[in-house]
């Protein structure tokens, strides 16, 4: 099955956005915009493998209305294959609340 590049996340559960095995080792952007009209997203973006969690955001603040852009500069780029990593987010308001964000994937 194909790799899903489009998130609409509206929960505070923590969601795979890329899954092992995917194969989409060559992301060169990513956008999390958040489109809320209330509240700001606090992000944790992170590679998953196992009991592991290794964080390319923690914790980040995206401001009510507003897009953060990553790209290669960031550091992105990460071994998707059987044998690698799951990237998986998790989005809330700094507390309880879901804030609602849209993730998109480009490669």
């Amino acid at each position: 099955m194909a790799a899903t590049l489009q998130h609409n996340i509206t929960t505070t559960l923590t969601h795979d956005l890329l899954t092992v095995g995917d194969n989409i080792n060559n992301v060169k952007c990513m956008s999390i915009a958040n489109v809320d009209s209330s509240n700001a997203a606090k992000v944790d973006l992170f590679l998953n493998k196992g009991a592991n969690n290794y964080y390319l955001l923690k914790n980040v603040e995206v401001p009510i209305k507003t897009t953060l852009i990553l790209n290669a500069e960031d550091n992105i780029a990460f071994d998707n294959s059987s044998n690698g990593f799951s990237l998986r987010i998790q989005v809330d308001n700094g507390s309880t609340t879901a804030v609602p964000v849209d993730v998109i994937i480009s490669r």
